[in-house]
């Protein structure tokens, strides 16, 4: 059932496949993921500051994006409220750590009610209340996890290591899912994805454990391991999660601020799932 019609509002046409895009511009996306690569390491060993404004610009872009998805069908989600609580909580998370994080959403929840108490225009609350706080949560939330990363002892390195494994997964799922890709993983979300590429993007990270993750420190081989098989589980949740929202919305991407990918939700979904993840787990297993 798409959200539109859990809510009870007139249903519309049925939801076709969305259409693809012409087909992305390899050289292009080529171009622009190294550019996005040097930003990451330029700032991230150069100005922790600096690295926290490249993560900022980058999350709050993508909830904005996915504010803008919504309303598309219809939703009038609290934008400025889930903005403003979103950078207050990657502020918070730069300068006050976990604390910020049940403070920041407690009070965008008290300023969401707040803010449609307060219209006299209101319709559909629950709804709208709702998807203003998944903003919140999704992109935000998940993506302070981050800038606490950069916070722990050998910060940067530890954020290279989690970057890193979540782009071997991208790219083992990519290779694998184009030569031998046969059995769809989630054909009614996501057609194009399937176990063969799944397969794939696990090779790829434990490679990378396997490889690189013992000669950074802190991490042990059973520590970078770890950090593989959550990465290998939660990385695809994260595109399959994405691909569930386009869907429901019937949208293809979720903008066009990133030549070559698409939006910059597009981009970093599978590392909004995957930073609370393995945040947590180096916070349990390594310090």
């Amino acid at each position: 059932m798409s959200i539109s019609a859990a809510q009870g509002w007139p249903a519309s046409e049925p939801q076709e496949e969305p259409a693809a895009p012409a087909g992305r511009n390899l050289p292009i996306a080529i171009v622009t993921a190294l550019v996005l690569g040097g930003l990451i390491f330029g700032t991230l060993f150069t100005s922790r500051i600096a690295f926290f404004v490249l993560v900022a610009v980058a999350v709050l872009a993508a909830q904005a994006e996915l504010y803008r998805a919504l309303r598309t069908r219809g939703f009038k989600p609290a934008d400025a409220v889930g903005l403003l609580a979103g950078a207050g909580i990657l502020i918070g998370s730069y300068s006050r750590g976990t604390a910020a994080l049940s403070f920041g959403l407690t009070m965008s929840v008290i300023a969401s009610f707040l803010w449609f108490l307060a219209d006299p225009k209101r319709e559909h609350v629950a709804e709208n209340i709702a998807v203003t706080l998944l903003g919140v949560v999704y992109v935000p939330f998940f993506g302070a996890h981050v800038i606490l990363m950069t916070g722990l002892p050998h910060g940067a390195a530890i954020t290279i290591c989690y970057i890193g494994i979540v782009a071997a997964s991208d790219i083992g799922a990519y290779a694998a899912g184009s030569l031998f890709g046969k059995h769809p993983m989630a054909p009614t979300v996501s057609p194009k994805k399937s176990w063969e590429g799944a397969a794939g993007a696990t090779a790829f990270m434990f490679i990378l454990a396997l490889t690189v993750g013992p000669h950074i420190a802190p991490f042990t081989l059973g520590s970078a391991l770890a950090l593989a098989a959550v990465a290998a589980v939660v990385a695809p949740l994260g595109d399959l999660a994405e691909s569930l929202i386009k869907r429901d919305l019937g949208v293809k991407d979720m903008g066009t601020m990133l030549p070559g990918h698409g939006g910059v939700l597009d981009r970093i979904d599978s590392l909004l799932l995957v930073a609370p993840a393995a945040y947590w787990l180096i916070r349990v297993a390594v310090f």
